[in-house]
């Protein structure tokens, strides 16, 4: 464990639950970010919450200390992309049922957006869901038109004193009224971080992947072939996959951080 942790030469992080929750940066992800720099290890952000855009997500992050830019994040909703154009490429007029602030991601990837004669249905996380836009999208279902989900999630992490009913849920909802199959993208699809670490030329066996979901973080990096570890935020899954263990577990990227530099020193990883 400790020659796999020192062979590690790109980190792919969660980011809500793991980086910062809801609005608030946790104190362990700076010096964290940090670390990685000094030791010339690369890091980029991968989430499966498909109500922001990246350049919304570069904002908020900037917001929080953390400079970077739209090259250092990979979300569901570029997975989705990516996989229509190299699996459908037939596909072009899509209907979204999704945020407005993630349409332009589409077009610019040649897409239609087409509420009339769509080619296929994306689901994403629409936190402007109405009841018109599910119906509308049930009724293309019903008429054999495929869907996609852009991630698997039934719930998103929050600091407000609120639920936030996530992608999956509304997923769940389509599939039950329609008693049709919507096609899961985004975490725990082993092609989402396979791809993330090929742009970068890296070997999958030389990547991290932390996170503090065990259905949807972990579950990804053990089906890629990567090193995971998991942040032990309590609440994270609402039901523990069986099957699914991380290769270190660790309360925060403080502690990760810390069980790193005893592995430079010749230290061991008892306690941890």
């Amino acid at each position: 464990m400790k020659r796999r942790l020192s062979d590690i030469r790109q980190v792919f992080l969660d980011m809500d639950g793991t980086i910062y929750r809801g609005s608030t940066l946790f104190p362990t992800t700076l010096p964290f970010l940090r670390y990685l720099k000094e030791r010339g290890v690369g890091y980029a952000f991968l989430s499966n919450n498909s109500s922001f855009s990246t350049a919304e997500y570069v904002e908020k992050l900037r917001r929080m200390g953390i400079e970077t830019g739209p090259e250092n994040f990979y979300t569901s909703t570029g997975y989705t992309i990516d996989n229509l154009k190299k699996f459908h490429p037939e596909i072009r007029r899509l209907f979204l049922l999704g945020m407005a602030c993630i349409a332009p991601e589409f077009e610019a990837a040649g897409f239609e957006l087409d509420d009339r004669d769509p080619q296929a249905v994306v689901v994403a996380f629409d936190r402007t869901l109405t009841y018109e836009k599910l119906c509308r999208a049930a009724w293309f279902l019903r008429c054999g038109v495929p869907g996609f989900a852009t991630h698997p999630d039934v719930f998103c992490p929050t600091d407000q004193p609120t639920w936030l009913v996530d992608c999956g849920a509304i997923t769940r909802c389509l599939e039950v009224s329609t008693g049709v199959r919507i096609k899961v993208l985004g975490k725990p699809d082993p092609g989402l971080l396979l791809l993330a670490a090929e742009r970068r030329g890296i070997p999958i066996e030389n990547t991290l992947m932390v996170g503090d979901r065990l259905a949807t973080d972990i579950a990804l990096g053990v089906n890629a072939g990567a090193m995971t570890c998991r942040i032990e935020t309590p609440g994270a899954d609402l039901v523990e996959p069986e099957g699914i263990r991380p290769d270190l577990a660790v309360r925060d990227l403080g502690e990760l951080g810390e069980l790193w530099k005893r592995t430079q020193t010749g230290g061991t990883l008892d306690g941890i």
